[in-house]
């Protein structure tokens, strides 16, 4: 079933920075949302947005939801998922938690009804990047169809990307899309240290590392070609890049970077 076309409701439980920008994210692509917050300040934000509806009651909320996606933090999700199972209707709803510290076992056994049964559930893990449309989203499910994974993924991609990654390899895949958002400002910062003892302004410095680094993800995106061959075609024999990306290794940059994405993992 096409989830869009065949207006399926969405019901965002929380407010919050992540839950407000699926929210946004999933009405602008056409999806008829219900935002559930307890107190009602968070959802004066929406007010006079199309396709979304707010309230401060979770049994209003979720009627005629047919997915439910709790955005709360870690340890609110388990009262707020034993909260959904005592409001069913006649039809469960596919319900999926935002929160990175909750594995599907424990979500769907919090959502066991009174007749020992539980609905369908999976993970989204979205990163800060959300906010802006360009999160890289991380996916898994229990109980779901690899074709209902697939149109999920869809589904979420108005927030960015959406990648399905076994729920074993969260921490890792985590490491590179959560974590790697400081990482990679970090980089930025080097770069405006570097531009501004080189004679740019700071302000110069930051739109030039910004715009690189949306090249690089475009270049990348174009096709499948490995980074290392994107290299090749701008680093000519005795020119700077070289010059530079030795220096660079000299320091230890890749090994740092690894060293980094590894130590995440303790």
């Amino acid at each position: 079933m096409d989830i869009k076309k065949n207006n399926v409701k969405i019901c965002v439980v929380g407010a919050g920075n992540i839950g407000s920008a699926m929210a946004r994210g999933l009405a602008k692509s056409g999806v008829d949302v219900s935002v559930y917050n307890r107190s009602a300040g968070r959802l004066k934000a929406f007010d006079g947005m199309d396709g979304i509806s707010c309230t401060t009651s979770l049994a209003d909320a979720l009627k005629g939801c047919g997915i439910v996606l709790i955005c709360v933090e870690g340890d609110a999700v388990v009262p707020v998922a034993r909260e959904i199972a005592s409001l069913y209707g006649e039809r469960k709803p596919i319900v999926g938690s935002c929160a990175a510290a909750i594995a599907l076992d424990e979500l769907k056994a919090s959502l066991v009804d009174a007749h020992g049964d539980a609905p369908q559930v999976f993970r989204l893990l979205p990163n800060i990047a959300a906010t802006v449309g360009q999160s890289a989203n991380l996916l898994c499910g229990s109980g779901l169809s690899s074709d209902m994974l697939d149109k999920l993924k869809k589904l979420f991609a108005c927030t960015g990307a959406t990648v399905e990654v076994p729920e074993r390899l969260f921490p890792a895949a985590m490491a590179l899309s959560s974590c790697g958002i400081a990482y990679a400002l970090r980089y930025v910062r080097a770069n405006m240290l570097a531009g501004v003892q080189m004679g740019l302004s700071p302000e110069v410095a930051k739109e030039l590392a910004s715009a690189v680094l949306c090249g690089t993800s475009a270049l990348l995106d174009a096709g499948d070609v490995h980074p290392e061959a994107l290299i090749d075609r701008v680093t000519t024999p005795g020119g700077v890049t070289i010059r530079g990306l030795n220096a660079m290794e000299n320091g230890g940059f890749s090994a740092s970077v690894v060293s980094g994405l590894l130590a995440t993992l303790k």
